[in-house]
């Protein structure tokens, strides 16, 4: 279940990123039309906010789960493991309660746009609940993420292992930024270096 959660978060942050590219795209195009074409999609505004609004929630979880949310640990980091990973634990109990706090009012937002057929009130009179349903469901799935790493985090306390969970969730330090660095290099050179077959063997293959 923790492996499935990963996997689906880490498609979500996917297309989180591609919501904001075409987010980009949307803007220097309606930038462009209006200064040598002369007219605007008058939409713009709009499905950009639903897209920033839908890419904000579906990248939360797997920011979660790589440890990428930005936390004030300073004295945390100072602290002995033994009381430390109870701090982790408190943290994933307190964001446990507000991101079901945010979940359940995004949920119950989207109802109520459903049940009131409710549209925004631009050209395109989009109905809200399939924007607002969107964002909601990043934001339950961040509830589902802070879940699955509490769950995780008890069963490593139960069994002793406290070093395993305090790397689960102690904040990214440069070490990790620079390491994952040097793997997307090395990864890119690897595929920039893929072996391309001789004109002499190519033809010799037809």
């Amino acid at each position: 279940m923790f492996r499935a959660l990963e996997w689906v978060s880490a498609k979500a942050m996917t297309i989180a990123g591609w919501c904001y590219l075409v987010i980009t795209l949307l803007i220097c195009f309606d930038i462009a039309a209006r200064r040598l074409l002369g007219f605007s999609t008058e939409a713009t505004t709009e499905v950009t906010g639903y897209l920033m609004a839908i890419g904000m929630s579906w990248g939360l979880a797997g920011t979660l789960f790589e440890r990428g949310h930005v936390r004030i640990d300073v004295l945390v980091q100072k602290m002995p493991l033994k009381l430390r990973v109870w701090l982790h634990l408190a943290s994933l109990v307190a964001l446990m309660v507000a991101s079901g706090f945010f979940a359940w009012g995004a949920f119950s937002l989207t109802r109520d746009s459903w049940d009131f057929s409710a549209t925004d009130l631009s050209a395109l009179h989009t109905p809200l609940a399939l924007p607002q349903g969107l964002w909601a469901a990043g934001l339950g799935l961040l509830l589902l993420a802070v879940v699955a790493l509490a769950a995780r985090a008890v069963r490593q306390l139960a069994t002793g292992d406290a070093d395993g969970m305090d790397r689960m969730l102690m904040s990214r330090t440069y070490v990790d930024e620079a390491a994952e660095t040097l793997e997307a290099v090395a990864e890119a050179q690897q595929g920039m270096q893929q072996p391309v077959m001789p004109a002499a063997a190519a033809g010799a293959s037809r």
